[in-house]
């Protein structure tokens, strides 16, 4: 038994050869599932585009402060972001281009079939342990909508810097400065939901423990992984986990949840909860 699911750089090429459609041009992409989305990892390369069809829901694109990325949608005019950003798309068909290298992260519902089967690990099945997605609701905005991460800067009291859309949440933590202090983790687990941990920069090191049962059969010794960036980690539901920055310098992590998060939502750490308010959005 794998305590979580963890892919890295090292394993694109061997994806790419899987699913032609995940190479364009001199770009590289991957992707990981869960039960209710999918993250995908490309390294765009200028010149390259990012198309998706008729999807049939939002999806949210993640951009680094690197490079312009432009968003075109549904034959709108592009719609450029040129620093680090939340972006949400609505559903339809769009593409994402760059002026320059960058790594750009996109996330998807399951409803969006086609890129659940683009997943590395698509044929594993479901966690029967996590809550589905609620059903699709009808009302919807078809703008493309840009969130900026210098517009939510570090708050005491509040954790990271979360977005959400209509089944998706994001949770784009502040830059990490050299290592976490080891005396001061966090471990803990969700019931009924799975996280997908993203590096985007530096190091990080994910320490996994499955909870005993009276089952002695069912036990797992902990695991401790180690991954470079880019890279993304899933965590099942029920295991405990924390993660820490290693090594000196820069260090960026993005946690993906779905549906959203009702504990986030009551405390009001949700920076654009407004936009889903009421039968908005």
């Amino acid at each position: 038994m794998t305590i979580a699911v963890t892919v890295g750089a090292a394993v694109v090429d061997e994806v790419s050869k899987r699913d032609p459609d995940q190479v364009r041009g001199g770009s590289r992409t991957w992707s990981v599932c869960g039960r209710n989305f999918v993250v995908a990892v490309t390294e765009l390369e200028p010149g390259d585009r990012l198309t998706e069809h008729d999807l049939p829901d939002e999806y949210v694109l993640l951009v680094q402060g690197d490079a312009v990325v432009s968003v075109e949608h549904d034959g709108r005019a592009p719609v450029s972001v040129s620093e680090a950003a939340f972006v949400v798309v609505p559903a339809g068909t769009s593409t994402v281009h760059t002026t320059a290298p960058t790594t750009v992260v996109r996330v998807f519902t399951a409803r969006c079939e086609e890129q659940m089967r683009r997943a590395v690990n698509h044929a594993a099945g479901a966690d029967p342990r996590t809550t589905p997605l609620p059903a699709l609701a009808e009302t919807g905005n078809d703008s493309v909508r840009i969130r900026r991460l210098r517009d939510a800067p570090d708050e005491q009291g509040r954790l990271g810097r979360i977005f959400r859309t209509r089944s998706l949440m994001v949770n784009w933590f502040p830059v990490q400065e050299g290592p976490r202090d080891t005396e001061r983790l966090s471990p803990h687990s969700h019931e009924d939901f799975e996280q997908m941990s993203v590096t985007l920069v530096g190091r990080y090191a994910h320490h996994l423990r499955v909870p005993w049962t009276p089952r002695m059969s069912q036990w797992r010794a902990d695991e401790h992984v180690e991954v470079g960036s880019p890279s993304m980690t899933l965590i099942p539901p029920t295991v405990v986990h924390t993660t820490r920055a290693v090594g000196p310098g820069p260090h960026t992590l993005i946690d993906v949840f779905a549906p959203p998060r009702e504990d986030f939502l009551a405390n009001g750490w949700v920076l654009n909860a407004g936009e889903y308010q009421a039968g908005r959005p």
